[in-house]
């Protein structure tokens, strides 16, 4: 056996789970929005609007020092932040309980929209007082018109565009051309007509200024919008379609699979009784040959075999089998039972040092992820090695196995790939040619489904180590057994 200090062992955790796809806006040509994604929104304007508030709040601190605001050239702005730092606190926090409320999408609508018209209400009243068409504060509402187009439709986020002019021009018509609210503003400086900035030709300028500047925007990123939508459209069918095509596939796969195991059992048998002398003695030459079909038969066998394993863990319904309390060490000492022969034609020898530990699941998918692993250990060992299996509870009674061999190894570069179907490195293949690559996607497949966490510490031609750590079993006063 090789020994190289400098060569460190490698270890990785497989994740449980995969990653999961996020479900995006397939709002095309005013599809309605998924409720999940309008709640994200919700949650997410509930979130921003605490900043706006933290805002609010500052600037009304800001004015209890005269001095300060003096020499910005501004002027006092009273109590008007705090109210209405008050008022956006109180929406917020309305807002925030009925989004933590299952509730019907038609109310997360009612929600989002009820958001909208009260920001936009409350920003209406922060630019009168700001001074909408004296300064450039009239250009807040683009926010919410950008978001409408990024969040909405092309027809609802125009809503939203016409709701800001709307308001705006409401409360323009109200300060400048009825007279019935007083011209107020920030900055210090002559509120009357003799300011040129004042002059009507001038505020009916800067307003069709602002609303044709928000029409522009609007259109602009609505269409943006709806391109990246409607292109998130067509490869969410394409991706729906590639899956459907995977699954038909696979159906057809597994269809084939199970009209092939029985003639290669078939087979297997027929050869087996030529080589006991069935049909009399064989001549020298045709005995390899059988034997050759023999060994050939076991290997497929043994490939559609797993090959049905794993297109049944990949059924959703085999997470619904019942599951029972099971006693690791009786269980192992099965699964080594079955690997036995395998260990001695290689002159592998099991070290077993194991305590029961309850475990929580169906025998049958444990069964499979030991044997698995365990023939891997002894496939994958020198002549002559050893093959350690240890049982214990862990520091949080949780159920651990430690399956360790003193073989190949794996390089710590392909290790992360070791659980993919199909997938051998250089140095598995050069060992062992008939192998499937396909138990440890088995074992994958257990782990994730049982939420068994995997951990694998390798270095090449001193072995390696799989770490299983089994979710905790409880059982209560009725005798009904759970995992933490």
């Amino acid at each position: 056996m090789v020994s190289d200090e400098n060569i460190q062992s490698t270890s990785y955790e497989l994740p449980l789970d995969e990653e999961p796809l996020d479900d995006f806006e397939k709002n095309v040509s005013g599809t309605p929005l998924s409720e999940s994604l309008l709640k994200r929104n919700v949650l997410w304007f509930c979130q921003f609007r605490w900043i706006v508030i933290g805002v609010l709040v500052s600037f009304g601190f800001l004015g209890l020092f005269p001095g300060l605001i003096d020499r910005l050239g501004m002027r006092p702005p009273g109590a008007w932040p705090f109210i209405i730092a008050a008022v956006l606190t109180a929406t917020n926090l309305i807002f925030l309980s009925l989004a933590r409320t299952e509730t019907p999408s038609i109310t997360v609508r009612f929600n989002l929209w009820s958001q909208i018209t009260t920001d936009l209400v409350i920003l209406t009243v922060v630019i009168y007082f700001v001074g909408g068409l004296e300064t450039n504060i009239a250009f807040a509402y683009l926010f919410h018109i950008v978001l409408a187009c990024v969040f909405f439709s092309r027809r609802h986020s125009l809503i939203v565009t016409i709701m800001a002019i709307g308001m705006f021009a409401a409360s323009s018509a109200a300060e400048y051309i009825l007279g019935i609210l007083p011209p107020t503003s920030i900055f210090a400086g002559p509120l009357c007509g003799q300011d040129i900035s004042l002059q009507p030709s001038v505020l009916i300028l800067n307003f069709l200024l602002a609303v044709g500047i928000w029409l522009v925007v609007w259109y602009l990123a609505s269409y943006l919008s709806s391109m990246v939508r409607r292109r998130d459209f067509q490869l969410d069918e394409t991706n729906r379609r590639l899956i459907a095509a995977q699954e038909e596939r696979s159906r057809h796969m597994l269809a084939t699979t199970h009209q092939l195991k029985a003639p290669f059992a078939a087979i297997y048998s027929n050869a087996q009784l030529l080589q006991q002398g069935y049909c009399g003695q064989l001549p020298d030459e045709a005995i390899p040959v059988v034997q050759r079909i023999s060994s050939r038969c076991r290997r497929l066998t043994a490939e559609i075999q797993k090959m049905l394993q794993l297109a049944n863990l990949s059924s959703t319904s085999q997470a619904a089998l019942p599951r029972s309390r099971i006693v690791s060490t009786d269980l192992l000492l099965w699964c080594i039972s079955q690997v036995e022969p395998i260990a001695q034609e290689k002159g592998v020898t099991f070290k077993a040092d194991m305590r029961p530990v309850p475990m929580v699941g169906t025998e049958d998918h444990f069964k499979m992820l030991f044997i698995n692993l365990l023939a891997n250990a002894v496939i994958y060992s020198h002549r002559g090695g050893e093959v350690h299996i240890t049982c214990r509870p862990g520091p949080n009674s949780e159920p651990i196995v430690i399956i360790s061999d003193q073989g190949i190894g794996i390089p710590a570069e392909k290790i992360p790939r070791i659980f993919e179907e199909h997938y051998r490195t250089k140095e598995a293949m050069q060992h062992n040619k008939e192998s499937s690559g396909l138990g440890l996607a088995i074992v994958k497949q257990v782990a994730q489904m049982y939420k068994i966490h995997i951990r694998v510490e390798s270095r090449p031609d001193s072995g390696t180590t799989f770490e299983l750590r089994f979710p905790v079993v409880e059982e209560n006063a009725g005798g009904e057994i759970k995992e933490k």
